[in-house]
Parts: structure tokens; C-alpha cells; sequence
């Protein structure tokens, strides 16, 4: 059984450490606005010593930010931790990070999106400990802060057995506004949102949610930290729907990936899969992320939505791995429906 962590709730401390990249240079303004904002709306903030701190694209070394981690989530005053933001090398932290340990101390949510899928990703399948992939903290650091952000938290709000619904959204950003010290805006909503189908037969599917960034959390096939084919069959009942998103992996990058989650038994059981807008992206000849999606959806006859509300181009929806996930789209309906159970 999925355990889910105490709803969170005003007046509890959210903890922010750094298990990717730290905060520098003009983001250190939009980090204080977060931590302003959030105390704002009746949370609590403890920040480790190294999310202001930089070098070789991380905030410290691998130890270091295994144990900032570790004693935010030992510390019983903590209720939720939510990185700042990605980065590059969270793959790094993941051998000091005693998860037996962790598994036995009381759950609390973590959240966030980018490299921190590493975390969520391991973390959910070694421990059967749901997490959420959503906004990160440095997206409550706007001078205006998106619905989508603010919904994060009434989310993490639910106790088990509670279900949430939410829908596609109205526009997204293709590109970010600069940001100064003195002004952080939000989200730069110039295109319109427009979900889209492969094998739209299928209007409704369900199973038990999990994914992530899968730039970085395919690296993972082969280690100790990826415990999928467990989690495929504690689930075996339920089915699976995989969610994925994609910030830096060109049209074959994505199809060689596909592949190789098959090829390790990533897709037995799979009722469908959600597909982010795809970021830093190029079609390769012909070749485009759409028909790297055609040809899995045909392989394992699943249906497939993409370029759904999911990702590195904003605004976007929470996502609770091990919640069990009704996807409808009947009925002109674009709908996610999750249960915590």
C-alpha cells in the first residue's frame, strides 16, 4: 500500500535544501520572494545552509546534500520539502541517502519538478512513499504567483483517501521574461494550451501514476535506485499510467529512450502515458517527438496524450506518483483525476 505523508498545513514549516543546483546571482532575489511569499500564505520556511551556494553547476558536494536532505527529513518540525529548483547532477546524492532509514521515519511530502525527478522517482519506488511532481520553490517566488502554483498547496493539503480533479489550462510560456532584483514576473502566458491525442479511441484510462523528467530518471535503468519492475508488480491490479516530460532530448534522443524503457520492462502493465510540452527540443530530419509517441503508442497499443500542462514550459499540474489516476477525455473532457489510496 502507498503510504501518503500528514496534509500539509498552514502554520507547518516547508524545508528547502538544495539536492541539485543552489541559488546565485539575480535568482537569489526571487528566492527571498518565495520565502516572503510562502510566510505570507501561513507556512513556516528552514532553508539549508547550501541553497545559496554554486560551484560546478551544484550547490555542494554529493555527502553534503544527501545529509541537508536527510535532516530536513528527520526534523519532526518539517512537514514538506521543496527544492528550489533542478539542475544537473541530484543522480550524484543518491548513494549517501540511507532509504531504509528514510522509509521507517514518519512521510512528508516532497516536491518539486526537472533533475529533483530523480529524487521523486527513486524515492516513491524504494520506499512505496508517495511524492509530488509540480511547481518547485523558486515558483512561488513571482511577484504574482500563478493559480497553478497556489494549487500546489491545497494538493498537499489531502489526506488519504481524498481525490482531486484538475484540467487542462488556458496558455503556456514559450519564453521567460528577464528577471531583475527589483522585478520578478510571473509566468509569460503568450500560446494557447492544447492537449492532443494518439489512438483517441481510448477515451478514459486509469492505473497508478508514476514518471518524471525523463531526461534524467532514465539514467537511472540499471542502478540500484530503480526498483520499476517491483513497483509494476505491487501494482499489478491497478495497471500503470506513466507521465514524462522532456527538457533538453531531441525527437531521437526521445524514441531511444522510449526503447530503452521497454527493452527493461519500464512498460508490462501500462494503461497509458501523458506526455509533457517538450523544451530545449528539435526535430531530427523527419523524425519528430510525435512519431517517437505514434510508435510507442502502436508498440503497446496504449493510448497516449501529449503536450499536456506538465514540464519546463509553464504553468504546470501537479503529479502524485503512487496516487491512483483516472484520465477521462470523453465528452470534450480533459480532465486528471487522482485518489490518494
Amino acid at each position: 500500500m502507498i503510504r501518503y505523508p500528514a496534509p500539509l498545513e498552514k502554520g507547518d514549516m516547508i524545508g528547502v535544501s538544495a539536492p541539485s543546483s543552489g541559488v546565485q546571482d539575480v535568482f537569489l532575489s526571487k528566492l527571498d520572494n518565495a520565502i516572503k511569499n510562502i510566510e505570507a500564505l501561513g507556512y513556516k520556511v528552514k532553508i539549508t545552509d547550501s541553497v545559496r551556494k554554486q560551484k560546478k553547476l551544484v550547490s555542494a558536494p554529493p555527502k553534503i546534500r544527501a545529509e541537508e536532505f536527510t535532516n530536513l527529513y528527520n526534523n519532526k518540525d518539517i512537514k514538506a520539502i521543496i527544492p528550489p529548483w533542478g539542475g544537473e547532477f541530484l543522480m550524484e546524492m543518491l548513494p549517501y541517502l540511507n532509504f531504509d532509514n528514510l522509509k521507517n521515519t514518519e512521510p512528508k511530502w516532497i516536491l518539486g519538478f526537472s533533475d529533483i525527478s530523480t529524487l521523486l522517482f527513486t524515492f516513491t519506488l524504494k520506499t512505496n512513499i508517495a511524492t509530488a511532481h509540480g511547481p518547485n520553490f523558486l515558483d512561488f517566488g513571482s511577484n504574482s504567483i500563478h493559480d497553478s502554483v497556489l494549487n500546489v498547496l491545497n494538493i498537499l493539503n489531502k489526506s488519504r483517501g481524498e481525490t482531486f480533479k484538475q484540467t487542462s489550462l488556458e496558455k503556456y510560456q514559450e519564453e521567460w521574461l528577464d528577471i531583475t532584483e527589483d522585478n520578478i514576473p510571473s509566468y509569460n502566458l503568450t500560446e494557447e494550451v492544447r492537449w492532443k491525442y494518439i489512438n483517441d479511441k481510448i477515451n478514459i484510462f486509469r492505473g497508478r501514476l508514476i514518471g518524471g523528467n525523463m531526461d534524467v530518471i532514465c539514467k537511472l535503468i540499471g542502478t540500484e535506485y530503480e526498483k520499476v519492475s517491483d513497483y509494476l508488480k505491487y501494482h499489478d491490479e491497478d495497471g500503470i499510467v506513466w507521465y514524462f516530460e522532456s527538457c533538453e532530448m531531441d525527437a531521437t534522443d526521445i524514441h531511444r529512450t522510449f526503447w530503452q524503457m521497454k527493452m527493461n520492462g519500464w512498460f508490462k502493465n501500462c494503461n497509458g502515458l501523458l506526455f509533457g510540452r517538450v523544451a530545449g527540443y528539435n526535430d531530427v530530419q523527419d523524425y519528430s517527438y510525435v512519431d517517437a509517441l505514434k510508435d510507442l503508442s502502436n508498440d503497446l497499443n496504449i493510448p497516449i496524450i501529449y503536450d499536456i500542462d506538465l514540464g519546463h514550459k509553464p504553468p504546470q499540474l501537479t503529479f502524485i506518483n503512487g496516487a491512483y489516476v483516472e484520465i477521462d477525455i470523453s465528452d470534450n473532457k480533459e480532465e486528471i483525476i487522482q485518489t490518494l489510496k
